[in-house]
């Protein structure tokens, strides 16, 4: 064999061993869960987010205290079950709402995928869940718990508002302690046209609207 063909044989290696090293090694740094919806994400990560909403300023708002549960599902964005003093209950978090799921009325609206797998996420992932009720009723005419829910310290509801897959409704007196820290944070996603604002008449007066989705 030639010294030229040794040398090429050499440097031939060294490529295809860079190449392979760097296939095994550079992995994407911000992998998102595949839905069916065109989803943008917030860049700003949990440990560079200063949240507004933290437990002790809804512990003030509210005057009550954070009750410890234990996450067992969530039926979409906005409502889960939880164990709750040993006895499974339904929560639907207060002020907030994701698209619907549909289960029995044919597909999920745009971006309710994305929803609740986010907070199947969060919940399913968190050392600690926590209910906080407001001054208000504690349950719906669906004997739903309404609260607001705090997944390792952290709002869950301003985590779906941050990004886009949530929008401020359903607000009833007394049970609006932080309404003005809701509305401030949905503003940000609405600037910036996160996933559910991308579309501007997706969310109107009556819900949402699929149809404006699709044009």
């Amino acid at each position: 064999m030639k010294l030229s063909d040794i040398k090429t044989l050499i440097t031939s290696g060294t490529i295809i061993l860079a190449v392979g090293l760097y296939l095994v090694f550079s992995k994407p740094t911000d992998e998102q869960p595949q839905t069916n919806d065109n989803i943008q994400y917030n860049s700003v990560t949990q440990e560079q987010k200063h949240y507004r909403i933290t437990p002790e300023l809804a512990m003030n708002e509210t005057g009550k205290q954070l009750i410890d549960v234990e996450f067992i599902s969530a039926n979409d964005g906005d409502t889960m079950s939880v164990k709750m003093d040993g006895q499974k209950q339904r929560v639907r978090l207060l002020m907030i709402d994701t698209p619907e799921m549909n289960y029995d009325k044919g597909d999920p609206m745009p971006y309710a995928e994305a929803a609740k797998q986010l907070t199947t996420q969060l919940l399913e992932d968190a050392k600690s869940v926590q209910l906080l009720f407001d001054k208000g009723p504690e349950a719906d005419k669906y004997d739903r718990l309404l609260a607001y829910v705090f997944v390792d310290g952290v709002s869950l509801h301003e985590v779906l508002l941050n990004e886009g897959l949530a929008a401020v409704r359903y607000v009833n007196k007394p049970n609006n302690s932080l309404e003005d820290e809701l509305r401030e944070i949905q503003q940000e996603a609405e600037a910036k046209k996160l996933n559910i604002w991308a579309h501007p008449n997706y969310l109107q007066k009556d819900g949402f609207h699929p149809e404006e989705v699709k044009k």
